[in-house]
Order: structure tokens, then sequence, then C-alpha cells
């Protein structure tokens, strides 16, 4: 091998993509399927239910969700201090929308 990198991984078929792009045409997607999106968006509170979220925005708006992504990218994996917060994976595994 051309690097010395101990536990790496080389396989066959790999793709290479623009993430920025690839994120912002899965998000594209989603809103074709009814997904609200609301980027740059600063949340200053939240109260969490079992079937409902509701977050207040720093511009006084309340929005209603039972589901919510919080899309902040890797380097929150060591800042997350929240107690219903529950890191899975530092990426996404493929999966169609359909």
């Amino acid at each position: 091998m051309s690097f010395p990198k101990a536990g790496a991984l080389v396989t066959d078929n790999d793709a290479e993509i623009n993430l920025y792009k690839h994120a912002h045409l899965l998000i594209e997607k989603a809103v074709s399927k009814g997904v609200r999106v609301y980027a740059k968006t600063k949340i200053n509170g939240k109260i969490l239910k079992e079937n409902q979220t509701q977050l207040f925005t720093e511009a006084g708006h309340t929005i209603h969700a039972q589901t919510v992504i919080f899309a902040t990218g890797y380097g929150a994996q060591e800042e997350v201090k929240d107690k219903n917060a529950v890191i899975h994976r530092s990426y996404m595994p493929y999966q169609q929308i359909k």
C-alpha cells in the first residue's frame, strides 16, 4: 500500500461526491415530500415530550414537531451536553428517500 495507516480500509468501487451539493439535494428532496426546513434558525429553548417537541427561536417563534433533526456537523459531537441528546454516529448511512 502507498500509505502507512494501521487499520485503514481499502475498498473497490467507492465514489467521490460533492458533500455540500449532495446534502442540499437531499434537503430539496425532503422538502418536496413535505418536510419543513428551518435553516440558520437559532434555538434558545425547547420542551421535549414523548410525541411532541416544541422549539423556541431567537426571533420569538415556536416550532412544533414530532421529529427534529439537528444538522450541526461533525464537530458538535463533543459539544452536546443535552441529557436528552444521543449521538449514534458521526455519519449517516445511505437511505433512499421515496
